[in-house]
């Protein structure tokens, strides 16, 4: 079963309409007929199975048969608070890793140690992301924020649980492990390379975050941030 999206305004009580780059290609690649039934999501929750009515150049319309609620998504909201990575690619692989292990949101943070701090492909990354959901069959689009700067995503962090990993020794470091509690909702950060300055962690602390450790090993950045919310999740 493969999913396929549309935006909830495009979405009735009986059907719904496909339009722009899903249409052409449900239409021309796919090669999908009418009559044939297909799984459409709203990135909002919800699953419909449709049943093909009309295909035009962009734009499918199609009748609802039955909408199904909150499939695949995970009981904890994971907001993942990324670095920017100075290889672009790794930080894509990133959002789409994270977004098929179940984030709710992706927010691209600028640290002392990011090298590259003018990055912004916002629409890419959404893109990435809408990829990854449809490929893990999530009926959430998580939404990609445009990058913040370190000590403003402190600030404005509000999960039950707080968490920014550091692989540097500290005497209050929590593994994993530690989290004994359930939390509706959470917020981790992950450094770039070379990780958080002592002054950023410092930051983070004095407002109510747990400085996480990984472990033993030395990751990625990217390979840090699919590790924690694997295990989160």
């Amino acid at each position: 079963m493969e999913y396929y999206y549309t935006p909830k305004h495009y979405i009735s009580s009986a059907t719904l309409t496909i339009v722009d780059d899903e249409a052409k290609h449900l239409g021309r690649v796919l090669r999908k007929q009418q009559g044939e039934e297909i799984f459409v999501t709203d990135g909002e929750g919800s699953v419909y199975r449709c049943k093909i009515n009309n295909l035009a150049k962009e734009l499918i319309d199609c009748s609802i048969l039955e909408k199904l609620n909150s499939l695949n998504e995970p009981k904890v909201k994971i907001k993942l608070y990324q670095s920017l990575i100075k290889n672009p690619d790794r930080f894509e692989f990133a959002i789409e890793k994270a977004v098929e292990l179940g984030v709710n949101t992706v927010h691209p943070v600028i640290t002392e140690h990011v090298i590259n701090k003018t990055t912004n492909k916002t629409e890419r990354w959404q893109a990435i992301a809408l990829a990854a959901m449809k490929q893990s069959q999530r009926c959430v689009l998580p939404k990609i924020f445009e990058p913040v700067n370190f000590a403003d995503a402190i600030v404005s962090a509000n999960g039950e649980l707080k968490l920014i990993a550091d692989e540097k020794e500290n005497d209050s470091r929590i593994s994993i492990a530690d989290i004994k509690d359930s939390f509706s909702t959470i917020d981790i950060f992950i450094g770039p390379e070379g990780g958080f300055t002592a002054n950023e962690a410092e930051l983070a602390v004095s407002y109510g975050f747990k400085i996480l450790s990984l472990g033993a090993r030395k990751f990625r950045s990217e390979t840090a941030a699919i590790y924690t919310i694997g295990k989160l999740l």
